[in-house]
């Protein structure tokens, strides 16, 4: 499913529902530069790869988001699959007082624009976003323009040339005003058009940056009912949809615009277990209507849900990711450190749980040589047929089509990877001898969109299997569905309640077979993610492999050691 400018705001409350239940999401972004590697010059450092990514993270942009939820159905054994993808606007609102510069760099863009890539459609259709840096300023921007300030004293400026430019500029507003109803509906200072200029007028046909900021200080000051709006050569006036309005008032419409234009960033907040106490409880009214008769309110579900979130992070899957973390933290959720330690550091505190695809598939195997790209790896999974794989019918474009580096359809082949990669490592195996193409996999159609029962299990009161447990630990086990009707009826849920962890193990032995036959990735609690979990593979770097957490990946510094030749 493409989420776009004109969609965006319908959709969101789903996905974050949906992000608030998964089992995990896939990521994958497209930028439009990368740090690029000097030939011939052997393996660098970690450190001078982080490095180098760093800078080119904090010169590009991230152009596509591709984000697949998946859902576990025990019922089933199968999962169920929703692929998104989503073209960013790299252009800021110019209201917001807030720049932001576009950089592209020609071998990048010509790899996108070669594998159909719309680099029209970012502007015309792409969703906006502010990191959490650029609201931050958006917002001091709003405050300084708001303050009160003393008015303008022509005595106090000693340029006579300055003290004419402001008369003019008086006489152009005051005349537009005394029109009344017959005026236009803004104004320009300067004229922009000859017929509207007059003989005697003062003013120069263009405004240097001075001249600009004299007439904005000017009409904050002396005309509360107008506003202004700086043009690259002039500045444009017209009437303020209110009467004079008081700063607070002021600043609480600059922060719902603010709040509107963070646009993507709440997604990036709810993977990160950020904050999204300002996301306006409105904004969840989508998921209300199927609901007969709700036993809790709009602000109620908004409440439960951003606590689900905090306390249910998703675990992130990526393809060759390290690139992709440092961009997406850049991009969204703050600077970047200096060093890889701190930035390891920083990644593991913000995203728990991480698994790299590519580790799997080169984590027993001679790095030098692995065959491991997205689409190959695929290929090598395409014939094995468990799990039983679905993708919901709403998001189902890319069984019908290939799309080669579009972020949304790559985050598929990536969640598909890990579901198959997962229960075969869990097992003991890695597939070998089994290589097919990628019309040979199996994905089935599901024609089940997340239920209502879905937003009621929010409030355990009203789902009779629901769990009464909180959320204590990222490896807690929480009671299987089946097991909690035995369990006294609960009173009203109270604030925060949430379902069962996803992956958790229950203790239900049908769950624990279906593991063990490789029809369930592993649970939680399985050495499967102790092992392969807050790994990345950093090829081209003396070590190969980044490590997060807290272990530090022991076992593994001993599997680089040995290819380095170092045991």
């Amino acid at each position: 499913m493409d989420l776009t400018a004109a969609n965006f705001a319908n959709y969101l409350p789903w996905v974050l529902h949906e992000l608030s239940s998964c089992c995990f999401v896939a990521l994958d972004l497209e930028m439009s530069g990368i740090a690029l590697s000097v030939r011939n010059q052997g393996f660098k450092t970690l450190q001078k790869h982080y490095e180098n990514n760093k800078a080119a993270a904090e010169k590009y942009q991230v152009l596509q988001v591709g984000l697949t939820v998946c859902h576990e159905d025990k019922k089933n054994a199968s999962y169920v699959l929703r692929p998104y993808n989503v073209d960013l606007n790299p252009i800021l609102d110019r209201n917001l007082d807030v720049n932001r510069d576009c950089t592209f760099m020609g071998w990048s863009m010509e790899f996108l624009i070669g594998n159909k890539f719309d680099v029209s459609a970012i502007f015309r259709q792409g969703v906006r976003y502010l990191s959490r840096e650029e609201e931050i300023e958006a917002r001091d921007q709003a405050a300084r323009r708001w303050a009160p300030r003393d008015p303008l004293e022509d005595a106090q400026l000693s340029n006579e040339e300055t003290v004419g430019f402001l008369q003019a500029v008086r006489r152009e507003i005051d005349n537009w005003i005394a029109r009344g109803a017959t005026r236009s509906a803004y104004l320009n200072i300067p004229p922009q058009t000859t017929s509207q200029r007059k003989p005697h007028q003062t003013l120069p046909s263009q405004l240097n940056n001075m001249q600009k900021w004299l007439v904005h200080h000017l009409v904050e000051t002396e005309y509360p009912n107008i506003k202004s709006r700086g043009m690259p050569t002039f500045v444009q006036v017209e009437q303020h949809n209110r009467e004079n309005m008081a700063f607070d008032e002021r600043m609480k419409e600059s922060n719902l615009r603010i709040r509107k234009h963070v646009g993507f960033r709440w997604i990036a907040e709810a993977l990160a277990g950020g904050d999204l106490s300002d996301l306006e409880p409105t904004t969840f009214k989508a998921l209300m209507p199927n609901i007969e008769n709700p036993s809790f309110t709009v602000k109620e579900l908004s409440d439960r849900l951003k606590k689900r979130l905090l306390e249910n992070q998703p675990i992130l899957i990526g393809h060759n990711s390290f690139t992709d973390m440092v961009f997406f933290y850049s991009c969204f959720l703050g600077p970047l450190p200096d060093t890889v330690e701190e930035f390891t550091f920083l990644i593991h505190q913000t995203f728990p749980m991480l698994i790299d695809t590519k580790y799997l598939a080169t984590h027993d195997c001679d790095a030098m040589n692995a065959a491991s790209s997205l689409e190959e790896l695929n290929k090598t999974l395409a014939k094995i047929s468990s799990p039983k794989i679905d993708v919901d019918s709403i998001h189902s474009k890319y069984l019908y089509r290939r799309s080669a580096h579009e972020a949304g359809y790559d985050s598929m082949l990536t969640a598909i990877a890990f579901i198959k990669l997962s229960v075969q490592l869990q097992r003991g195996k890695f597939p070998k001898g089994k290589r097919g193409r990628l019309e040979d996999m199996v994905i089935g159609l599901a024609n089940n969109p997340l239920p209502t029962s879905a937003v009621l299990e929010l409030f355990p009161s009203s789902v009779p299997s629901a769990s009464e447990h909180r959320f204590r630990d990222f490896f807690d086990t929480e009671d299987e569905e089946g097991e909690a009707e035995e369990k006294p009826p609960m009173p009203a849920a109270p604030p925060g309640a949430v379902s069962p962890i996803p992956l958790a193990n229950t203790g239900s032995e049908e769950v624990d077979t279906m593991v063990r036959h490789g029809l369930l990735i592993p649970r939680l609690d399985s050495e499967f993610w102790r092992v392969y979990g807050n790994r990345l593979r950093v090829f081209g770097t003396k070590e190969k492999v980044v490590y997060f957490g807290e272990d530090g990946g022991a076992n593994e510094r001993i599997e680089m050691q040995h290819w380095l030749g170092q045991d």
